[in-house]
């Protein structure tokens, strides 16, 4: 440290608002030398006020104060701010009385907003009044106009309460884009209001609109007093122009603001009392601070600061009406102008009901919320260099683009109508502008947000390193404003004069949930609350609660609620190895609605719509070995939208290990049909209401008949069990293996399992091979390339079948292998195709069959193999006592990610190949741990991906979808509950099949010696 006596330099980089606000309150303080350095030859950042000449269509910077009632001028010079021009007493608390001290008075403006599409043909309003409000004549019979104002009349009324969720809440991190689907509204409110609104707001792209957090907004309009008709604040634009303020500081700040030094690097050095300086160095690498040996900055930091977004605009400042409104009682002082087509591009309405998870592609399962245009990123930042792709018909807000309406804004005393555009879709005519620049603006995604969290509560006064700007809030001056005074008072501990009243070192933005609670706290409000939600989650609550009790007889479960309250079922001993209570932290009561009225598919559908997570446990060893990766730990996976994805496994194992009670001596149909609470929700009478409805639905619209047609085998290049190089852990004395220990990796695994398929087959070169859902092609391309056969691929996908050829193609195999779209009885019964097939295999295709229908598979094997050929097929199967329940209900898999498709058990194989062929079972494998290890491995890379797959347009039901349906899946498998059987079935006397009479096929192997055993386990 320094001594006492000597002032502590503090160098402050920009003379924006920011380093304005902190550099006036560490000028005041005795104990502080500061310095401020800046590129520009002119402080005041976004505050930037020019003085134009209206009559000759020319601009220099501000000349003094010269308006066109200045006589001098002759009467054609006006000032005009191009960057910040509006601010209000309520929401700019510091700013104002910072503003008072400075002397800097403001005088009232207009804040009106107005909505231009395709040039006023497709919608043209403005808040201006109810003149403004049908400018065009047309929004007086239009029905889409009328459903924009419905749902902007919700909007204000209901977008707060996302304010009044928990901290924790994964709904608090949804985007724009999820926010508009989940909570239905129309794309007349998305492209008539909102988007366009915000891409004003926020100088922003609709890309980077839709990927904006839905939080942010609402608090934003929240702060801003726009969710309300009534009482809306007062703005207010400096008088005089932002000039005022900035010379002010410029005086105040004297020889100490350094205008025109870019500071371009700077080096961290350690002085010999263990303190830190920096040395600062401008353009030509010359030093402006000390000298010494230094240290570099902490990479961390850096990587945190490349995540804060900025986006370039070009900024015209001109008279052009082209840029404005077609009609003129639609003028505003903020002016929208977009392209309908493009906007509505990017709002997915499919989904009717809000907060809620549906089926298929409307589950999230297959959604997209945004879509890349015309060869253009998403993301809206602009290199330093070559501008010109920021405007134009294609440029960065080719969706929309904003022209200000000065004159309105300013209070301009003249008659020329001066604007100000940013971005615009055509430039304003040459004669009738004065200044064209670049500005840049912060754009506020989720990885600006992650890295400006990651500053505050990393970085910030770290070394003496402090950061500040409007990006640290919503980008306004108040944001800049507050954060440097926050910084400032942080370095000195002196509070601002005008917050000591309130014995704070700094004014704080206002309660926004207890604004919104206030606001929403009416007796309609609390009645309708009341009857639509308290009362249900009440009686579900209890419902869910005596069922728990019921059907969690082993382990624990735990129900962690918004009141603190903690609601725990079992009796605490281990299930499955796992010796911790699995904790559901509860966001949303109407999880135990949805849990009472549809059960397991409930469950589902409320993780899905983020009602609950599954938190992970506090170290990384109190997970069950089986679940764990040595390479991948839990805390990797888990994050505030999809919880621990490993906790979801537990659950469900949790779950199966209540289910599966292992009694014995019961009669087969009542294990079948009763076998207990978890079995078939007995005990939780209300829910078999909604599960009834759910199977109404399930066999009246599922069609798996040949007219309706198989479901379509949605396979990615590999979707099915990879077979791994893998064994039994050590048993302890006396105890069962724990499980499988695994190794290599899946792209190996899947190898395995290719030529596990082709070997059970017996496959030969020169064979005809038929591949009955062949997905992306992988087997198909295999069996070729490998084995020199003749394939025949069949699918019902045209994007498979389209995809794969591309592969076959890529790999020089298209004279061996031919993919067509048709259904297998079809193909069945084309006389050509009658005994043609040496060889057939099916790779867990036959799951999208149908039970009705097992036995029409098995007939079209029969006309289509030769007499001594083999049928090999991959199953995943369920469990003979469980098939007959499994049948009369419905459930997550048959319902939302594959609809209409069936697991069959063993035994329904066998009679359907009874019935209808004459095939045999030859040979059978069951590869199930194999298949829990390979959804896990899917899992954990997927997961890896997120960035990448929300670059691809997918939201957050997304990423839940399908972390529930992998673990899902993986807890079947890892239990043993669920079986993937790889049957080998032939005609009797096949002399094909000796091989697989051999003794490495129907002996143990020799087992290995303990030492080989650790040998491989290391």
């Amino acid at each position: 440290m320094k001594p006492q006596s000597q002032k502590q330099r503090v160098a402050i980089i920009g003379g924006g608002v920011s380093g304005l606000s902190a550099a006036w309150h560490l000028h005041t303080s005795a104990s502080h030398d500061v310095h401020l350095f800046e590129s520009e030859s002119r402080l005041g950042g976004h505050a930037h006020t020019l003085t134009l000449d209206t009559a000759n269509k020319t601009c220099e910077e501000y000349g003094g104060g010269r308006d066109v009632r200045d006589k001098k001028s002759g009467g054609n010079k006006v000032d005009v701010d191009v960057g910040f021009m509006v601010y209000n007493k309520g929401n700019y608390p510091n700013m104002t009385k910072w503003f008072d001290h400075l002397g800097v008075t403001g005088e009232d403006t207009d804040m009106s907003l107005s909505i231009s599409l395709d040039r006023g043909s497709t919608v043209e309003w403005s808040s201006g009044g109810l003149s403004g409000l049908f400018a065009s004549p047309l929004n007086l019979v239009s029905p889409k106009f009328y459903t924009f104002l419905r749902d902007l009349l919700h909007f204000n009324s209901n977008a707060g309460n996302i304010l009044l969720l928990p901290q924790d809440h994964p709904y608090r991190e949804v985007t724009i884009g999820e926010y508009l689907n989940r909570e239905g509204y129309s794309q007349e409110f998305a492209s008539y209001y909102l988007i366009p609104m915000m891409a004003a707001l926020w100088s922003a792209s609709v890309e980077d609109v839709f990927s904006f957090p839905a939080l942010s907004l609402v608090e934003f309009m929240c702060n801003h007093r726009m969710l309300q008709l009534f009482d809306r604040p007062q703005y207010q634009t400096p008088a005089g122009r932002s000039i005022q303020y900035t010379s002010k500081m410029t005086e105040i700040l004297g020889d100490n603001a350094h205008t025109g030094v870019p500071i371009v690097g700077m080096k961290k050095l350690i002085r010999q009392d263990s303190g830190v300086q920096y040395e600062l160095f401008t353009t030509g690498n010359k030093s402006v601070g000390v000298d010494g040996k230094g240290d570099g900055i902490d990479h961390g930091l850096l990587e945190s600061l490349a995540k804060i977004e900025y986006g370039d605009n070009v900024v015209y400042v001109h008279s052009d009406p082209d840029l404005m409104p077609k009609r003129k009682a639609a003028w505003g002082s903020w002016n929208c102008m977009g392209k309908s087509s493009l906007l509505t591009k990017y709002h997915k309405t499919e989904r009717k009901t809000k907060h809620e998870a549906m089926e298929g592609a409307a589950s999230g399962f297959g959604g997209k919320i945004m879509e890349e245009q015309n060869g253009h990123a998403t993301n809206g930042n602009a290199s330093n260099g070559n501008m010109s792709h920021l405007e134009g018909e294609n440029g960065r807000m080719r969706g929309v683009y904003v022209t200000y309406f000065i004159n309105k804004l300013q209070n301009l005393s003249t008659d020329t109508d001066v604007f100000v555009s940013l971005n615009p879709h055509t430039k304003p005519k040459n004669e009738l502008t004065y200044r064209r620049q670049i500005m840049a603006h912060p754009q506020f995604t989720h990885k600006t947000h992650e890295g400006r969290a990651e500053i505050k509560e990393q970085y910030q006064g770290k070394d003496g390193l402090w950061f500040c700007g409007a990006y640290m809030g919503y980008g306004f001056h108040e944001d800049g404003c507050r954060h440097g005074f926050d910084v400032a008072t942080a370095i000195n501990g002196v509070p601002l004069p005008w917050a000591q009243e309130e014995k704070q070192l700094v004014l704080p933005p206002p309660d926004l949930a207890r604004f919104t609670f206030e606001q929403n706290n009416t007796f309609s409000r609390r009645l309708k609350h009341l009857i639509t939600y308290r009362v249900p989650v009440s009686l579900c609550r209890a419902f869910v609660t005596r069922f728990l009790k019921l059907a969690i007889t082993k382990g624990e479960l735990q129900l962690k609620l918004n009141d603190g309250s903690l609601l725990s079922f079992g009796d605490k001993t281990p299930v499955e190895g796992d010796n911790h209570p699995v904790t559901a932290r509860i966001f949303d009561d109407w999880f135990f609605v949805k849990i009472a009225t549809e059960y397991d598919l409930g469950l589902a559908r409320s993780y899905m719509a983020g009602h609950f997570l599954v938190e992970p446990l506090e170290k990384e060893d109190d997970y069950p070995w089986t679940l764990s990766s040595p390479s991948v730990k839990s805390k990797h996976e888990s994050n505030k939208i999809i919880g621990d994805p490993i906790g979801l496994t537990r659950l469900f194992l949790l779950f199966v290990g209540n289910r599966d009670t292992r009694t014995i001596g019961l009669r087969s149909s009542k294990q079948h049909i009763y076998s207990n609470a978890l079995q078939n929700a007995s005990g939780l009478a209300i829910s078999k209401i909604g599960s009834f409805f759910n199977f109404f639905r399930f066999k009246l619209l599922m069609d798996n008949s040949e007219r309706g047609g198989s479901l379509k085998n949605i396979q990615t290049l590999m979707y099915s069990s990879a077979i791994y190089d893998a064994m039994a852990a050590p048993p302890k004395l006396g105890e069962p293996s724990a499980g499988l220990v695994f190794k290599g990796t899946l792209e190996e695994a899947q190898w395995r399992k290719l030529d596990t398929l082709c070997d059970r087959a017996q496959l030969q070169q020169g064979q005809q091979l038929l591949d009955i859902g062949f997905g992306w092609g992988g087997l198909s391309i295999h069996a070729a390339k490998k084995y020199g056969c003749h394939v025949t691929g069949i699918t019902l996908s045209v994007e498979q079948k389209a995809l794969a050829e591309e592969r076959v193609r890529k790999e020089g195999v298209e004279h061996l292998v031919n993919f067509e779209v048709i259904d297998y009885r079809t193909f069945a019964r084309r006389l050509d195709n009658r005994g043609k097939f040496d060889r057939i295999i099916s790779c867990e295709m036959i799951e999208a069959v149908g039970h009705e229908h097992l036995g029409e598979f098995y007939w079209a094997v029969e006309q289509l193999l030769k007499y001594d050929g083999v049928l090999v097929m991959e199953a995943i199967t369920t469990p003979e006592m469980r098939y007959e329940t499994y049948l009369r209900t419905t459930d997550f898999i048959n319902s939302i990610i594959f609809p209409g498709g069936i697991c069959p058990s063993l035994h329904a194989l066998m009679d359907a190949s009874y019935k209808w062929s004459t095939l045999t079972l030859e040979h059978i494998d069951n590869i199930g741990l194999h298949y829990a290890e390979t959804l896990a491995e899917w899992r954990r890379r997927f997961n890896a991906s997120d960035s990448t797959v929300r670059k691809m347009g997918f939201d957050d039901v997304f990423m839940r979808v399908w972390n529930y349906y992998l673990t899902y899946c993986e807890a079947g498998f890892r239990s043993q509950t669920q079986h993937c059987l790889i049957l080998v079935f032939s005609r009797p006397g096949n002399r094909a099949l000796i091989p697989l009479s051999e003794s490495r096929s129907v002996t143990q192997p020799k087992l290995l010696t303990k030492a080989e055993v650790d040998d491989w386990l290391n």
